[in-house]
């Protein structure tokens, strides 16, 4: 896995793995943009966020333990309070964000209507996070102005997002992934861990 960052300060970050591009990036239009770039099916796209790279699945895992939390606050008081107002009364359509039963957020582009916008599904398994893209039915046909056949992109709006305020979640995100210096990287316990893992699991295979 790479991690390739613009060199300007707001410039949008590309995660490679394999044949498959993330990308995560700040527009002009003050929004978040993500994307995934692959060959294969034209309705999904998956990427996989392992501990291969610990500090990039630590923000993956900061912002799932975030809008499972709820921890949008910085005001100490009543935070359990207004937790309670997502959690009981679906404010910004909390209960379509995250689904605590399987552990998946679903996050409908803010592009377009809902019933025919792109979707974001992100996933913990394990020690794992799988990001799928998805593109709904609805369109038959791709409309290039959203995606190609190959590209499927999903829109975090800063501004009238249907699950605002968790959109700060994922611009926290981005701020803190824009601080990874992948060229001064160095291997943690974790980073050993995982190798050695991988390395005793392929031994078994052979």
């Amino acid at each position: 896995m790479k991690i390739i960052k613009n060199e300007t300060q707001y410039g949008p970050t590309y995660i490679l793995q394999d044949k498959n591009t993330l990308t995560i990036s700040y527009a002009g239009n003050g929004d978040l943009y993500l994307s995934i770039y692959s060959k294969g099916a034209y309705d999904e796209k998956i990427f996989v966020i392992t501990k291969e790279n610990y500090e990039l699945y630590k923000l993956f895992e900061q912002l799932f333990y975030d809008i499972k939390s709820i921890n949008i606050f910085d005001n100490e008081e009543d935070i359990e309070f207004e937790k309670d107002k997502y959690r009981l009364y679906n404010y910004a359509n909390y209960f379509e964000l995250y689904d605590d039963e399987n552990e998946i957020i679903t996050w409908y582009s803010d592009e377009t209507a809902h019933e025919v916008a792109n979707i974001l599904k992100i996933k913990k398994s394990d020690d794992s996070f799988y990001i799928r893209f998805y593109i709904q039915s609805h369109y038959g046909k791709y409309d290039e102005d959203y995606h190609t056949p190959n590209n499927i992109q999903v829109r975090v709006r800063n501004s009238g997002s249907r699950y605002n305020p968790f959109n700060i979640l994922f611009m926290k995100m981005y701020y803190n992934m824009s601080k990874l210096d992948e060229n001064n990287h160095q291997m943690n316990i974790y980073d050993y861990l995982y190798d050695k893992e991988k390395e005793l699991v392929r031994k078994k295979k052979s």
